[in-house]
């Protein structure tokens, strides 16, 4: 190339193009990797000026050469596409051509031009080919020209061995779009996480009436990690997902209505109140699913509902009744105050454990308008004095100080007994639920324990990798890090016999059953390979709670 010009090597080029002598160009085209990029665009734009049936070839021919400036490529890929769209015919022949394993480039033009002609020879290579590269540039081209008849053949690489492939298969079905690649995405999942989690960002890149079916359907899952990426899926999908997510309240398994309820009240969409009213009206026999529907609607504007949430402060489950002590106080109106006055009214014991209720939710603005009720008073100044926890006391006597009742803030400070010197255990609480860890703090606290609290696994994980604490509880179904994650990251570490490990679930089949489906659900065997000391299922009393950790240090 020394020897000659850049002008005189692309007249030269030129020439042999218009005079279609493709010997020759192809013999001077070698020598174009050798041009400084600059020159190499030069080139591409002299030759572009040719007729495009004569340049077109010449072109092709490029995408063999080692050429590795990514502005050049681009222009070429440009090129490509303007001179087959103009002649396609050519295009569908380079496709048949021995040359292709060279040429991949045009797979993908042949998807962007949307040359339906191309589908059979592509969908057949799909059967024919073996290399990584020229299967998925396959695939996408299939995908973007939304081939139906190819759903099957693309859904076979969802199984295939090649992790991009898979990844591209996936995709690939999502833009193609349709009841059968929904169906196809869904009935993938398999309990292996990685590609079960690409079909759930897929399903949830649709959009559409069905895939949200098929994702709603997702929460009835037996796998926890399908759950919770299924659960954060819909909640980032958010309102558009919610009359596809309120059916779900039909279901019959009450696993499956506490993860629907707990995304609707994620999402925090008012439509889906009347739904969650309906499963209260019911009264649930399972607290878990009472508990989520409590739960939800504290995180809903139910105003005109409001006066429904109070029944929720006489529920047998202290769980129950704390989930629906803060319902209530997110939606306090004057009537649900009424109301409430003529429940705690009798000051007999029902009325003093609502009254412990409303305090230990940190339910502040039912406090403040029932303080001055003399049977309110009474009775809160009895167990802030009393079983209060000693956080939620101080909280109180602040409160009431800044509202101007120092009388009663001394009531409480005079009627509180010393506190007993205990040496109890440090017990690392886990749980993305607000509400339970409230409860645990106070449980704990009562048995004479230290109990520290994280509403993020991850900072559960650095905090006990740091100082080991005495015991772990962890919630099984969390976001992003679940319990089963949490136990096997603290078991790199820690030993069951070191840091047990409680973990606590809503499922009832977590222990002692087998699905038919390979790892679908934990039993005994494996709860104690993955290094899980105990399992309890919600609600537990607390008498069950401390025997379990007695056992366990």
């Amino acid at each position: 190339m020394t020897k000659i010009s850049i002008s005189e090597f692309i007249d030269e080029l030129k020439f042999c193009i218009s005079e279609k002598d493709m010997v020759k160009a192809k013999a001077l085209l070698q020598f174009l990797p050798k041009i400084d990029p600059k020159n190499q665009i030069r080139t591409l734009y002299e030759i572009s000026k040719a007729e495009d049936r004569v340049v077109h070839p010449a072109l092709c021919y490029m995408l063999e050469l080692p050429i590795s400036d990514p502005g050049v490529k681009n222009r070429l890929h440009d090129l490509l596409l303007d001179k087959s769209c103009a002649c396609q015919d050519l295009l569908l022949e380079e496709l048949k051509a021995d040359t292709l394993d060279k040429r991949l480039p045009l797979i993908r033009i042949t998807g962007e031009l949307q040359v339906k002609e191309a589908i059979p020879l592509l969908s057949d290579y799909l059967s024919r080919k073996s290399d990584a590269d020229f299967l998925r540039e396959t695939i996408k081209a299939l995908s973007l020209m939304a081939s139906q008849t190819c759903i099957r053949a693309i859904a076979d690489f969802i199984f295939y061995g090649d992790e991009e492939l898979k990844q591209e298969a996936i995709f690939a079905l999502a833009e193609i779009g349709g009841p059968t690649a929904i169906h196809l995405l869904a009935e993938a999942i398999r309990g292996d996480n990685r590609t079960d989690q690409l079909i759930i960002e897929a399903l949830g890149e649709i959009q559409d009436q069905a895939a949200l079916q098929r994702l709603t359907q997702l929460l009835n899952s037996h796998y926890v990690d399908v759950r919770n990426w299924t659960i954060d899926k819909l909640i980032s999908i958010g309102d558009k997902a919610v009359p596809v997510v309120v059916e779900n309240l039909k279901e019959s398994d009450d696993d499956a209505l506490v993860h629907t309820l707990n995304v609707l009240g994620n999402i925090g969409d008012k439509s889906a109140i009347p739904a969650i009213q309906k499963i209260l009206f019911r009264r649930p026999e399972n607290a878990n699913v009472r508990f989520a529907a409590y739960e939800a609607m504290e995180r809903l504007p139910a105003a005109k509902a409001a006066i429904s949430l109070a029944t929720g402060l006489e529920d047998p489950e202290e769980q129950v009744r704390l989930a629906a002590a803060r319902a209530v106080d997110k939606n306090l109106s004057p009537i649900l105050a009424a109301g409430l006055k003529n429940m705690i009214a009798p000051g007999n014991e029902n009325a003093n454990q609502i009254v412990a209720t409303l305090i230990d939710a940190g339910a502040d603005k039912t406090f403040e308008s029932l303080i001055q009720e003399e049977s309110f008073s009474n009775m809160a100044i009895s167990h802030l004095a009393g079983k209060a926890h000693p956080d939620i006391r101080k909280h109180y006597l602040v409160l009431m100080q800044s509202q101007g009742h120092h009388e009663l803030a001394e009531k409480v400070l005079a009627a509180v007994a010393p506190e007993k010197e205990t040496r109890g255990l440090t017990i690392f609480v886990v749980d993305d639920s607000k509400m339970m860890l409230r409860i645990y703090k106070s449980k704990l606290h009562a048995m004479g324990h230290t109990p520290v609290l994280f509403d993020f696994p991850s900072r559960a994980i650095e905090a006990a990798l740091e100082n080991k604490p005495d015991l772990v509880i962890t919630d099984l179904n969390m976001p992003d890090i679940n319990g089963i994650q949490l136990t096997k990251q603290l078991r790199r570490k820690y030993t069951p016999a070191s840091l047990p490990i409680i973990m606590i679930t809503t499922q009832s089949d977590f222990v002692g059953q087998h699905s038919g489906q390979p790892n679908a659900r934990i039993d005994t065997e494996s709860m104690q390979s993955i290094g899980i000391s105990m399992v309890m299922n919600k609600p537990f009393d607390d008498a069950d709670l401390a025997a379990n950790i007695k056992k366990l240090t």
